[in-house]
């Protein structure tokens, strides 16, 4: 009976004992990973219902309600506005640009400046989109107390510094965007 026993796998809550567990996450993990894939799969719906009902990209439509917020907007100033690099912006007026949705003009006696304004198309692109208009997540922050805001940033910051520090640490995942 002993060498019976030897030979059979000892189960050690259904794992086989050779084989290491992967430890489980605390509750407060759980928790915090759930909510972060419940804001991702939030803002992935509303991007696809915009770009289901108006044809564009949730950031394209988010660039969009700011021109039409602020005719003659600079690109510079939309950028600030949707918190991106100046050349992001570039980039998505020059895509509603070509889609006929927005315009630039030079009204300002320096001609250097571009100033920015939606076209009848895309002021009919921004009636019809699904709201909120700059997109689930930026609606919401918005919307909380400064002070819990600035918390929320703080805790957020501490993880994404852990994680730039892990990058440099493990060089397989980059951050260098975040």
């Amino acid at each position: 009976m002993s060498r019976m026993s030897a030979s059979v796998p000892s189960r050690v809550s259904g794992a086989r004992a050779d084989r290491p567990q992967s430890p489980e996450p605390s509750p407060q993990v759980t928790e915090a990973l759930q909510n972060f894939r419940i804001i991702f799969r939030s803002v992935r719906r509303h991007f696809h219902e915009v770009e289901e009902q108006c044809g564009i990209s949730g950031s394209q439509l988010w660039a969009l309600s700011v021109v039409a917020q602020a005719p003659g907007i600079r690109v510079k100033d939309l950028a600030r506005s949707m918190a991106i690099q100046q050349s992001t912006a570039s980039n998505l007026v020059e895509q509603l640009a070509r889609q006929g949705l927005l315009r630039r003009a030079r009204e300002n006696p320096d001609q250097r400046i571009v100033q920015l304004h939606t076209t009848q198309a895309g002021q009919e692109a921004v009636d019809r989109a699904p709201k909120p208009l700059v997109g689930m997540l930026p609606d919401v922050l918005s919307r909380l107390e400064p002070r819990r805001l600035a918390t929320l940033n703080r805790l957020l910051d501490e993880v994404v510094q852990t994680m730039r520090k892990a990058d440099r640490t493990a060089r397989h995942t980059p951050l260098a965007d975040l």
